[in-house]
């Protein structure tokens, strides 16, 4: 079962009370004793707090008078009785009798309610933090009893329903969970000061409700329909491509005048009918899973949209570029689990629309995520967004142009990978995707070009493991490597480290010696320079 650090959780003492200082009610609380015996009250009080020697014997002498005020001198009316009272269970750590003590103070006394405040905060505290440590202890069923209580005493703390909320998750109770995490949301509202725990509520909500959806089983027959729907276009695809083949061969044989043999025809006739039999049974096989889908995904939206919902909100409050990016990504790969790809990519799309601050770093990262969960479109805008304010990001290239291939967008996978060479042109993943981006295109002689290049004619690759920058110095690492089964020629390479914009901050000379076959050469190159974000290299 999950434990959440004891130190992240518990609070400080409230600074209302000095530690041995008396304090009376604060304006505008303007009540006074109004009895003999309540003011006796006061006394026996005060002594206790200051006293520490006498507090046992003044804070029973405190109780016993203000019972007999109340019960016996009908001082019931009289606020002050109650609010001492309740003054008096504060210095119990009780906390339900504080509480029933102030309601009845407050009720007579409305002048005093930020001053009752105060004190429910002190005995709120301290029954919070009790609250916590049983829970750290595991000791959850008296956790559950204090924080209650706690929630009881001070109801519009969002810090209590919150971790009521952590404490049911952690105890696999999603919907006692939900429902405290709903109230510590709305009981943040829109206070500043609380807006990290409404965040944090938020999230949790998310969590829980992503759970239960990726549990549901609309999702597992979703991914069945997507899988089986993938392979038939494979399929069929495969299909077509061999029918048009055949009804191309029959075409040309018709032009030229020639004839199969009588066999041969035979066998010709049965591959060609069995193939377009093939390709027909796929295509409506194709039209079933449709339909199915169709139905289907109502049932997934359903199953998804609490979680959605959950993340659209958490999205429009987080207060940093950071934490945008981060919600973001995880709300545009929810849209995609639930069979809402255009929703998912307009994630990004209206994030940019807003002028909403996105860090490049982490919607790189973000792309990375969607991409790995095949979230493509998604990933795509937002690795796009991130290239937009670091055009030469080596990796951030190579993730796009992949994802543009799988996404089968000819195009764009052709430019991204035209500006990929341009950064990274000796590394053979570069060129692999640069043979598979022209493929794509269906230009084979640019395919079976960069082919050659990564599989035969590159002799040295150049590898860059390490970039860093610190202020204004930038410090690039990687290794040459000699792929071939002779020394390599010595080569020299120019390393320009570049700025968001592309310009050249600096460029430095990195000479790379005859390489052994088979062995690498290690090498680095150092710049110093504002606003270093990337590099490039070439031969020279």
């Amino acid at each position: 079962m999950r434990r959440l650090a004891v130190t992240s959780l518990l609070l400080l003492p409230s600074g209302l009370l000095a530690q041995g200082t008396w304090v009376g009610p604060q304006p505008p609380c303007d009540i006074g004793a109004g009895h003999f015996r309540v003011s006796s009250a006061v006394v026996n009080l005060k002594i206790a707090v200051e006293k520490p020697a006498q507090r046992d014997r003044m804070l029973a002498q405190t109780l016993d008078v203000l019972r007999r005020a109340i019960t016996q001198d009908r001082q019931d009316r009289n606020p002050a009785a109650w609010y001492y009272l309740g003054r008096y269970y504060v210095e119990q750590n009780d906390a339900l009798g504080a509480d029933s003590a102030f309601d009845r103070a407050e009720a007579l006394a409305p002048q005093c309610r930020a001053d009752i405040l105060g004190h429910r905060r002190r005995v709120w505290t301290a029954v919070f933090n009790d609250g916590v440590r049983a829970w750290q202890e595991g000791r959850e069923d008296s956790a559950v009893a204090l924080l209650g209580m706690a929630l009881t005493v001070v109801p519009d703390d969002p810090r209590t329903p919150l971790t009521l909320g952590r404490l049911w998750a952690a105890r696999s109770q999603s919907d006692s969970a939900v429902r405290y995490l709903r109230r510590a949301v709305e009981t943040a509202g829109p206070d500043t000061a609380f807006a990290r725990e409404r965040r944090e509520a938020l999230a949790e909500i998310g969590r829980l409700y992503v759970r239960r959806a990726q549990d549901d089983p609309a999702l597992q027959r979703w991914q069945r329909i997507r899988y089986s729907r993938d392979s038939l276009e494979r399929a069929i695809a495969n299909d077509s491509i061999i029918l048009s083949r055949i009804v191309a061969s029959s075409a040309s044989r018709r032009a030229r005048g020639t004839r199969l043999s009588p066999q041969d025809q035979q066998v010709f006739a049965r591959d060609s009918a069995g193939r377009a039999q093939s390709l027909a049974r796929g295509r409506e096989a194709r039209a079933a899973l449709a339909r199915q889908a169709a139905t289907d995904s109502a049932a997934l939206v359903a199953a998804f949209e609490p979680a959605l919902e959950a993340y659209r909100t958490l999205l429009e409050t987080s207060p940093t570029s950071v934490e945008t990016a981060a919600t973001a990504a995880t709300l545009a790969a929810l849209y995609a689990q639930s069979a809402r790809p255009d929703e998912a990519a307009r994630v990004f799309d209206r994030l940019a629309a807003q002028g909403r601050p996105l860090d490049p770093a982490q919607l790189f990262e973000a792309g990375r995520r969607l991409a790995a969960a095949h979230a493509f479109a998604p990933a795509a805008r937002a690795l796009t967004l991130g290239l937009e304010q670091n055009p030469y990001h080596r990796d951030a290239l190579v993730e796009l142009a992949r994802t543009y291939v799988e996404l089968r967008d000819s195009a764009r996978a052709v430019s991204t990978v035209r500006r990929l060479l341009e950064v990274d042109p000796l590394n053979r993943t570069a060129l692999r995707l640069a043979a598979a981006a022209w493929d794509l295109a269906r230009v084979p002689d640019s395919t079976l070009k960069y082919l050659r290049q990564a599989d035969s004619t590159l002799t040295l690759e150049i590898g860059v493991t390490v970039f860093q920058v610190e202020g204004a110095e930038a410090l690039l690492g990687g290794g040459a490597t000699n792929l071939a089964s002779a020394p390599s020629r010595p080569l020299r390479l120019v390393v320009e480290f570049l700025d968001a914009r592309g310009g050249v901050v600096a460029a430095q000379p990195v000479d790379i010696p005859p390489v052994p076959a088979g062995g690498t050469y290690p090498f680095e190159a150092r710049a110093s320079g504002p606003g270093i974000v990337a590099w490039r290299y070439r031969p020279s």
